[in-house]
């Protein structure tokens, strides 16, 4: 199982590398021993006292670091330092060779997205969607309206809840882009722009985020958000709860979109409408 480690701004927390294991320790209590190889990602709100060793042994595990402020907002990524380019450099390059090509991985991010807005809205409105979503096809302003409408109540704080779940999709699809050995930052809709292939697959992965964004709303926790604007320690921790819930279902999706991606380069190969491989 991939575990993400979650360290959130605490005065009295210490973490500390020894050997192969990070130490966590809290004033008061016993410090906790972590083997590094069991973890794939890692997440810090906020400031904590962090020995740079530890980003050491993280980085050359081939584990990202996300860095976070404390609403939300993604500051910083570590990544492992490579003097080669990514294995499949070339397999990316190839939606960036014409126009055509460019045309053909947006038509599969588009009909990909579509697909998980369809699911999403599905579960959002009880299975009780228009006919036409599904016949026609649903249009991006239809499914950006309802986004809206369910969370217009909230909008006040809705934008940082959204920036800090869309934090952790970012972290994870980093971490499977390297694990894939794709060139993170080689996008196709988000060209020449940091971690730009990232940005590609989160915004096919979008709804999903945005339904983890809603549904953080839902019953009490949205009575108390109608008033308060700010995001609590408490909020960030229900974030990261609902999200490592679903994880292993995105983690899924994520290696899913890959490998259309992958399948996408066959067919385009196969079709001679590039020059090279």
């Amino acid at each position: 199982m991939e575990r993400t480690l979650y360290l959130n701004e605490n005065t009295t927390l210490d973490v500390i590398r020894d050997g192969p294991s990070l130490v966590v320790k809290e004033e008061g209590k016993s410090g906790r021993r972590v083997p590094a190889r069991m973890i794939r990602r890692v997440v810090i709100t906020g400031n904590i006292k962090l020995e740079t060793g530890l980003i050491t042994l993280f980085t050359q595990n081939n584990v990202p670091i996300t860095f976070l402020d404390k609403k939300g907002n993604q500051i910083a990524v570590t990544l492992p330092y490579k003097q080669h380019l990514a294995e499949h450099y070339k397999v990316q390059r190839v939606f960036l060779e014409s126009d055509y090509t460019a045309h053909r991985f947006m038509t599969f991010l588009r009909a990909y997205r579509q697909r998980i807005q369809i699911d999403v809205l599905k579960r959002l409105l009880k299975n009780q969607i228009p006919d036409h979503y599904v016949t026609v096809g649903l249009k991006e302003e239809e499914y950006q309206q309802v986004i809206k409408n369910a969370t217009s109540p909230y909008r006040e704080i809705f934008h940082s809840i959204r920036n800090a779940v869309s934090a952790l999709f970012v972290e994870m699809v980093i971490s499977k882009l390297i694990a894939s050995e794709l060139d993170p930052h080689m996008g196709v809709m988000h060209r020449r722009q940091d971690f730009g292939f990232v940005l590609d697959i989160c915004h096919i992965l979008g709804p999903e985020t945005d339904l983890q964004s809603v549904q953080f709303f839902y019953g009490k926790k949205g009575v108390d958000h109608r008033k308060n604007k700010e995001m609590s320690s408490e909020d960030r921790k229900a974030i990261a709860v609902r999200f490592e819930n679903r994880k292993d279902v995105l983690a899924t999706m994520t290696e899913h979109i890959i490998d259309g991606m992958f399948e996408l380069v066959r067919e385009l190969r196969l079709s001679g409408e590039f020059s090279q491989y």
